[in-house]
């Protein structure tokens, strides 16, 4: 398979998987684009993994995989798919820090297993190894290929999109909820996971949202002192609080609201 194929294959991914970010890659340098796109479908891919195993330890093989795809190991077969041909592509154009791929791989360990994270530091340490380490290269790509101090940007908005997608019933199982904020408010792993309706769970539910809020407020200060050029990167912060909203009273997040947002966001941005 060609790269251009490769890439056109990753764009076409990553418009259905993530429309939003899709839709925030445009605002990127048109040279650029299909290396946000390619990104964006290596995440959805890594999402999908859970529901594509029965068996945890198949997942593990495929984690090995792409440990190894990364590693230059295999090179061959790397090239046999799209996704991995684009982001290899993406890593070695770019010179981006080999732990932050490292770490969105062997992070999803934890999607193959119904373990609930003991505390929130462990689930936000979770999306900052899944989510803000492919955010991080995503600046690398916007800056081509120079280090323009992101790494606190990415590591709040990762776990800000991380928790929104999770909270929306993302891929991963229902125990992503810490330990240690059920048992503040009563609940068992089993409750959360089975969602019986409870104000103990409600109020999981809440400090979840105001969490992610938190981050998501935080993610834009510090974004606003990095270089306008990276906006295209965090794009998805443009429609989070929409989602946010929705949680908290449900409505539908019409495409055109959604659109209207990442203009407004892109002009101020």
């Amino acid at each position: 398979m060609s790269l251009e194929a490769a890439y056109a294959h990753c764009e076409a991914e990553a418009r259905v998987a993530a429309r939003d970010r899709w839709l925030g890659s445009l605002f990127a340098p048109a040279p650029l684009r299909r290396h946000l796109h390619a990104l964006i479908a290596f995440e959805a891919e890594m999402g999908r993994l859970r529901l594509a195993v029965r068996d945890p330890r198949a997942g593990e093989i495929r984690l090995v995989w792409w440990r190894e795809v990364f590693a230059g190991e295999r090179a061959a077969e790397a090239q046999g798919n799209p996704v991995a041909a684009a982001v290899l592509d993406t890593l070695q154009r770019f010179r981006t820090p080999p732990h932050l791929i490292e770490n969105a791989v062997t992070g999803r360990q934890a999607d193959l297993y119904d373990d609930a994270f003991p505390t929130v530091a462990d689930l936000e340490g979770y999306l900052g190894e899944t989510r803000s380490g492919l955010l991080q290269i995503a600046a690398f790509v916007l800056a081509e290929g120079r280090d323009v101090g992101a790494s606190e940007t990415s590591g709040l908005a990762g776990v800000a999109l991380g928790l929104v997608e999770l909270l929306r019933g993302g891929p991963r199982p229902m125990a992503f909820a810490p330990l240690d904020l059920l048992a503040r408010h009563g609940i068992s792993a089993e409750d959360w996971r089975e969602g019986r309706t409870s104000l103990g769970l409600a109020n999981v539910r809440g400090e979840l949202i105001t969490l992610a809020r938190r981050r998501l407020a935080e993610a834009e200060t510090v974004r606003r002192m990095l270089p306008k050029t990276l906006a295209p990167a965090y794009s998805g912060l443009a429609t989070a609080p929409l989602w946010l909203d929705a949680l908290t009273t449900p409505r539908e997040v019409a495409v055109w609201r959604r659109q209207w947002a990442l203009w407004r966001w892109s002009r101020k941005a």
